[in-house]
């Protein structure tokens, strides 16, 4: 899997359920970075629902799978978040009933920390 690229465009939303109130979308990739598949440099933009997406925060780091959380620089953003600075600390939530044929999903859990 070391290098393999991931495109990504998912939902956001409130909670942990799936279910839980739509935020807006996250699009960017990650590339698996490390030959033991550990971890993956993330480079993704979360563009939050409002009149056209114009709020948006833009994060890179890498996401390490071993470790209890991770974390992630704000690289800026637009709308309200011009020059916005900041991180966001990443959890990943342990998976239940999946099915494996079906792929495998990945849900994070973002605590954000930004000034602009």
């Amino acid at each position: 899997m070391f290098g393999t690229i991931t495109v990504i465009d998912d939902e956001l939303t409130e909670g942990h359920d799936l279910q839980s109130g739509f935020v807006g979308k996250a699009q960017g990739f990650y590339v698996s970075s490390s030959v033991d598949g550990t971890s993956q440099t993330m480079a993704f933009t979360a563009m939050f629902q409002s009149d056209h997406y114009a709020d948006s925060l833009s994060f890179f780091g890498v996401l390490r799978t071993g470790v209890s959380e991770s974390q992630l620089a704000i690289m800026g953003g637009t709308g309200k978040y011009v020059n916005a600075q900041g991180y966001a600390i990443i959890k990943i939530i342990p998976s239940v009933n999946q099915n494996a044929a079906d792929g495998v999903e990945t849900l994070l859990e973002f605590a954000v920390y930004v000034s602009y």
